[in-house]
């Protein structure tokens, strides 16, 4: 029964390894578009503050844990290469990075951030003010994650974008963030809306379809040139 436990949940793991994350994503059908509660939160200063506080520009929340050696570093370590490229935490947005483990107190924090080289205006490393306010703002993202010996946890590579009234707008996942893809989702949480955006999920479908297109009208253009061959007797 262990081995056939341990062999379903590579399996799951593998099969969303094409998204470059892991766990259970997020059901966005249950999410998206709906309102985040304003939460307590600590920041790694010590600060209390309420999610409310950072309203009226948009958010790109992003769950991570202190001790994390592997996904959670590269996460921050894209997200410190990519948002130069679309503006200004601070200025145009925020950033929170949210520990999701309960046992995080704020000197974890503090060391993620010195260890992390993070920190800046605009960008809140936080902790959840009780178990009870973390897990109220998880099932908002319906952000679940299973715990394993020692600490560690399988989780979700995640960025969750939320609007400047604190709704999810849209869900990127992976280690890896595409400059385009994080302006396209960091536009839709700001309200704007272009055809892009709108078209970019079918753009796999567009192209196939062009492709088969493509080919059809090729092989009826070689056919009507071979008839034409064929009566000139070439």
């Amino acid at each position: 029964m262990r081995a056939f436990l341990l062999l379903l949940l590579s399996l799951f793991l593998f099969s969303f390894a094409n998204t470059g994350s892991t766990g259970i994503p997020p059901n966005e059908s249950r999410t998206v578009g709906k309102k985040l509660p304003d939460v307590e939160l600590i920041d790694y200063t010590g600060r209390l503050l309420r999610l409310s506080e950072l309203s009226g520009k948009p958010v790109i929340l992003n769950p991570i844990y202190t001790h994390c050696t592997s996904a959670c570093p590269l996460m921050t370590k894209e997200l410190k290469r990519v948002l130069p490229l679309i503006g200004k935490a601070g200025r145009d947005f925020y950033v929170i990075s949210l520990t999701f483990d309960p046992q995080d107190g704020v000197e974890d924090l503090k060391r993620f951030v010195q260890r992390e080289g993070i920190g800046e205006p605009g960008w809140f490393v936080v902790k959840a003010r009780d178990g009870s306010e973390l897990f109220k703002l998880l099932d908002a993202i319906d952000f679940r994650f299973a715990t394993l010996p020692g600490r560690e946890f399988v989780h979700p590579n995640v960025l969750v974008f939320l609007s400047k009234d604190m709704k999810i707008v849209k869900y990127i996942y992976g280690v890896n963030y595409d400059p385009l893809d994080m302006r396209l989702a960091l536009g839709m949480a700001k309200g704007e809306t272009s055809p892009l955006a709108v078209l970019r999920p079918y753009l796999f479908f567009i192209g196939l379809a062009g492709l088969s297109l493509t080919s059809v009208l090729l092989v009826v253009l070689l056919s009507k040139k071979k008839r034409i061959q064929a009566k000139a007797g070439i």
